[in-house]
């Protein structure tokens, strides 16, 4: 059983959100935007609550609209989760038939069957205090009747839910009590008569180590005088256990370790925090192949925590082939690098509140989709997680914006802006894909009018192809002719000098003040020195402040302020 819709209403900082999953889905979004929030969900819903009515939600599970919200006065959580098939068969006879006999099982019009379960929770005023429910849906979203408290806990056999949080304390879980490690310790089926013989030969290395410490004879005599003030069993009172002589507590200590690059073996608490971080994963997955329950449901919140970027690309590998639907919550560009754009579902806080948006099936073409893995997903991941992307067309601009943004207070990286390049790609591609993931977008580009605008109009053409006749026309600006040419207009002439070879130089026609002189000076720099010149523009730029930076190019950062802020 894979869960294929999750619904939540007024659950923390929740106010409506409906998402659907994957079989693998990976969230992202920035902090406090509801990832955490949803993996929560699920667990309270399919690990945490019991057919006993006990209440497993807290007092701040409740959505508190406003500043002088209190829980009592709350609206309700709700949250509903489907379970579908895919296709027609998807589910085996036995299980479908072990739903059916608890009343829940629902088949749609195309023979597919699915579990609808809604939880609710509200305060309750006659009682004072919170009163939950849980049901059992149909179709249409009605609860449905003569259902019995088995049939919960029926489908929690069916369905295990495994949450993985990013701070995984290797002392904690291959401690003894570890929620992974402890059944590994515990199972220790061995036949009568070898369990006799190992405990035989452990308490024979306990009498070899004891007698070969002088100093433990003395603490057997001085516990021994014990008895002459309390009574004590007959026989020797005292023994001492070096070696553990019960395989149960033998067990109980045992440690792994992992060698070194030496070859030293050293206990995993003394490694790096990311080899014991990846040491859990692991765990968890050898956790999952021994103790199968259920159709597996793993939620793993920041896999890639403490790796190094390759680490986590090479991770990735591993998590695909987990057994069982894997949401899975990050901030790795690397990670996503690695994930089809399709398994993304991105969280965003708008003006609505937390909404989730996805690039849907068949929204891209399959040659489209190779562009988007090539140009942005395997090579710059971190993009998706933008707040607003600014579209220019080359290198120069690449430069330029991010240095104008430091020389006038506009700090990128805080507002959630990216500077992406569309030369090598498609820019409308890039605008489509924007959309469908909530990300704000601006497109900068050269009028290029004393050659006929050609690339303005390939600009606008690609736009429209991939986005129809929308509103979005004020998204694309023109501000100049040429960025170069802008910039030589406008007092950087003596920072391109140092790239214009003379004899090139002495081939120009005109004096600065003509016209276009600035264009033919552009034209006859070496291309090479083009993108040098723009990187020291750049850096002169930031040394001027805010007086470097024309009211074009600070425009566009303005606005591209604006639209992320308002994202």
């Amino acid at each position: 059983m894979r869960v294929t819709t999750l619904g939540i209403r007024n659950f923390r900082g929740i106010r409506e959100l409906d998402l659907d999953l994957g079989e693998i889905t990976i969230l992202v979004g920035e902090n406090n935007s509801g990832k955490t929030a949803v993996l929560d969900a699920l667990r309270i819903c399919l690990r945490d609550l019991g057919p006993r009515r006990r209440v497993v939600f807290e007092a701040l599970d409740f959505h508190l609209a406003d500043a002088t919200a209190d829980p009592a006065s709350a609206n309700p959580i709700q949250i509903e989760i489907t379970f579908s098939e895919q296709t027609t068969g998807d589910w085996s006879d036995e299980l479908i038939g072990r739903l059916d006999r608890d009343n829940i099982l629902q088949v749609d019009d195309h023979d597919r069957s699915h579990v609808k379960l809604r939880v609710t929770c509200a305060y309750d005023p006659e009682s004072r205090d919170f009163d939950q429910q849980w049901s059992f849906l149909n179709l249409d979203g009605d609860p449905l009747v003569g259902v019995n408290e088995r049939a919960l806990t029926g489908l929690q056999r069916e369905v295990s839910y495994y949450y993985l949080q990013a701070l995984r304390d290797v002392r904690h879980h291959f401690g003894e009590k570890g929620p992974f490690w402890r059944p590994f310790l515990k199972d220790a089926r061995l036949p009568p008569d070898q369990r006799a013989e190992i405990e035989r030969k452990l308490r024979e290395v306990n009498e070899l180590v004891v007698s070969s410490h002088d100093s433990f004879r003395q603490v057997h005599d001085g516990l021994e005088n014990v008895q002459e003030v309390v009574p004590l069993a007959a026989g020797d009172v005292v023994s001492i256990e070096a070696v553990p002589g019960r395989i149960f507590d033998m067990l109980a200590k045992a440690q792994i370790n992992l060698g070194s690059v030496t070859g030293a073996r050293i206990p995993l608490h003394r490694h790096g925090e990311g080899t014991q971080s990846l040491s859990v994963l692991m765990l968890f997955t050898a956790f999952l192949e021994a103790w199968p329950a259920g159709a597996p449901i793993l939620a793993l919140e920041e896999p890639e925590a403490h790796l190094h970027p390759s680490a986590v690309r090479a991770l990735w590998g591993l998590v695909r082939n987990f057994t069982g639907q894997k949401l899975i919550s990050t901030h790795s560009g690397d990670l996503l690098a690695e994930t089809e754009v399709h398994q993304i579902r991105r969280l965003a806080r708008t003006q609505d509140g937390i909404r989730a948006f996805r690039v849907s099936d068949g929204l891209l073409s399959p040659e489209e989709t190779r562009k988007f893995n090539y140009h942005i997903r395997q090579a710059r991941g971190e993009l998706l997680f933008a707040r607003c992307w600014l579209l220019v067309e080359g290198e120069t601009e690449a430069w330029i914006y991010p240095a104008a943004a430091r020389a006038t207070g506009i700090d990128l990286h805080r507002e959630g802006i990216r500077v992406v390049e569309y030369r090598q790609t498609d820019v409308g591609l890039l605008a489509k894909i924007a959309n469908a993931l909530g990300i704000a977008w601006y497109c900068v580009g050269d009028a290029d009018t004393s050659r006929g605008g050609t690339q303005a109009n390939q600009t606008r053409a690609s736009l429209r192809d991939h986005l129809g006749d929308s509103n979005e026309a004020d998204l694309m600006v023109f501000p100049y002719e040429n960025t170069d040419i802008h910039l030589l207009q406008n007092g950087y002439e003596d920072v391109y000098e140092q790239f214009m070879p003379e004899q090139k130089k002495a081939g120009i026609t005109g004096t600065p003040g003509e016209p276009d002189y600035w264009s033919k000076y552009f034209d006859a720099l070496p291309k090479r020195a083009k993108t040098r010149a723009a990187a020291a523009v750049a850096a002169e730029m930031e040394g001027r402040a805010g007086d470097g930076v024309t009211a074009e190019i600070r425009g566009v950062l303005n606005r591209v302020e604006t639209l992320a802020r308002d994202a």
